[in-house]
């Protein structure tokens, strides 16, 4: 019975030691103090109790796609490495807890809204000269998180036209005829007139 208690009380202990590691995280993504935010996921990372709970991919969401909207690393590869690391870790994330309750944590809701942004902002330069494939790439992901925030009530807009109007001409340079057939009839389906 005494190991029974024993055992019960160290794996009580470890429990709330990785509760610890993720409000630690927390307060430092909070602090706006990233480099050093990344430094300590990263450590922790490595470890597969830490990496058992959806918090801490959400936390690799936020923490990464905050460094690479960062103006230090903004429009650099290095950038493009990090959102490509974020977008994976809110792909896990999603996968471990579909009703993602943490998106209610302001904390956590930088993660999706940088994500968007980024591949709005760079699907948009692309757009602007004429690198169809990788800009429709990057708008079909903004597209997808726009819906993710919109339904979280994150984006107050009823509908993100823009970012549907720059997928769907993408799309249909890309040759993607179908994808932008998709795009546009979103956009009539809401009633959004306009050329084309």
């Amino acid at each position: 019975m005494k190991r029974f208690f024993l055992l019960l009380t160290v794996s009580l202990s470890a429990v709330a030691g990785f509760a610890q590691k993720y409000d630690d995280l927390k307060t430092i993504l909070m602090l706006n103090q990233l480099e050093k935010a990344k430094t300590e996921l990263d450590k922790n990372m490595t470890n597969a109790k830490f990496i058992a709970k959806p918090e801490a991919f959400i936390l690799k969401t936020a923490i990464y796609a905050g460094l690479a909207q960062s103006e230090a690393r903004k429009n650099s590869p290095d950038a493009e490495q990090l959102i490509a690391a974020a977008d994976e870790a809110f792909g896990k994330f999603k996968s471990m807890d579909a009703g993602m309750a943490l998106l209610s944590d302001p904390t956590y809701q930088n993660g999706p809204i940088n994500l968007y942004s980024y591949y709005y902002s760079s699907g948009y330069h692309d757009y602007n000269t004429n690198k169809w494939v990788p800009g429709y790439t990057k708008l079909k992901k903004a597209v997808e998180y726009s819906d993710l925030l919109l339904s979280r009530k994150l984006l107050t807009v009823a509908m993100d036209t823009n970012v549907l109007i720059l997928a769907a001409i993408t799309a249909e340079k890309a040759n993607a005829a179908d994808d932008a057939a998709i795009f546009y009839g979103r956009l009539a389906d809401a009633k959004i007139a306009g050329d084309g």
